[in-house]
């Protein structure tokens, strides 16, 4: 019994200590903040760039907004002239922070729009609703220092990008790998990681960069369904068929090698003389990577394409 009372007087210490190094403060217009951490950098002089470590959610709890997840700090460039007339607003309590503070504080939705966003509530959205913040204020940097952290963070994340798209292109390789075992086929397969398997040679000349080709294809996700084909034929067997479709039916027309189309058809269509037929075996990151396109399309998904080169146009045909 004498150690629980002990637990209990010490859990209750901790509180009372932890609400002691919390101090409430006031804007000029009311709005009320809380102090959870008081740093001892210098107050931050107009001009320079405040970079905060920051969330903010609703009354549902739903995040709405948290540096954290992207592991980059909000960077907010400090106006005093605006900021200190901006009654009601985030920035009002930005206005008043030094390097290092810590602070909690909620606004509602219908002032946070007026005031810091600048437009209407969506109708979505409940403007009765209260947003709690956190912020932490990192640092303080000059414009020549903001532009030098943004390139290093720019390197950074491409790295990173470049790092998840490798490991990412390991996991679609083995997929494919699979899938061609279980299925008997086999395919060529480029520096890319694109596998390819040609169907009909084709008695035309290749596809050169620049040069209109027109292709009739059929998509599906690998082991999954037909998302999307130029062949009327194909689209009512695959129970796709849309009669409303743009410019209806019909072999898709676009500049080789611009990028007008994902990486893997721009490569694996110029693998194919005029007349050929082939199908493609896109790892993601020639397709559309880690973006959902559509409900059949998911992140990281691995394509497959029945394509058929039907024609090929020189800028001297035009």
């Amino acid at each position: 019994m004498i150690n629980k009372v002990n637990l209990m007087l010490a859990l209750l210490m901790a509180v009372v200590l932890q609400s002691c190094g919390q101090k409430e403060k006031q804007t000029a217009s009311g709005l009320t903040y809380t102090v959870l951490e008081k740093g001892d950098g210098e107050v931050i002089k107009d001009s320079l760039f405040l970079v905060l470590n920051m969330s903010y959610k609703d009354d549902n709890d739903s995040t709405w907004m948290t540096t954290a997840e992207k592991e980059i700090p909000a960077i907010v460039p400090k106006n005093d002239s605006i900021w200190s007339s901006s009654q009601g607003s985030i920035e009002e309590i930005l206005n008043e922070l030094s390097v290092g503070d810590s602070v909690s504080f909620q606004i509602s939705i219908a002032d946070f729009f007026a005031n810091s966003v600048k437009s209407p509530v969506p109708p979505t959205v409940n403007k009765e609703g209260t947003l709690t913040f956190n912020i932490g204020v990192e640092k303080a940097m000059t414009q020549e220092e903001f532009m030098a952290w943004r390139q290093e963070m720019m390197q950074k994340q491409q790295a990173k990008m470049a790092e998840e798209a490798d490991a990412q292109l390991e996991t679609d390789v083995k997929i494919i790998e699979e899938y061609l075992a279980e299925n008997n086929i086999e395919a060529e397969k480029t520096e890319s990681g694109l596998y390819y398997v040609i169907k009909e040679e084709g008695s035309g000349d290749k596809p050169e960069v620049g040069e209109t080709v027109s292709v009739n294809y059929a998509g599906h996700v690998l082991n999954g369904p037909y998302f999307d084909t130029s062949i009327e034929s194909v689209a009512k067997e695959q129970g796709i068929y849309n009669e409303d479709r743009p410019n209806g039916y019909g072999p898709l027309e676009f500049p080789l090698g611009k990028g007008r189309v994902i990486k893997g058809w721009d490569e694996g269509v110029a693998l194919l003389n005029e007349g050929g037929k082939a199908t493609l075996y896109i790892p993601s990151g020639l397709a559309y990577g880690p973006r959902q396109r559509s409900e059949e399309i998911t992140a990281n998904a691995i394509l497959v394409f029945d394509v058929e080169l039907v024609d090929i146009k020189s800028a001297d045909d035009k």
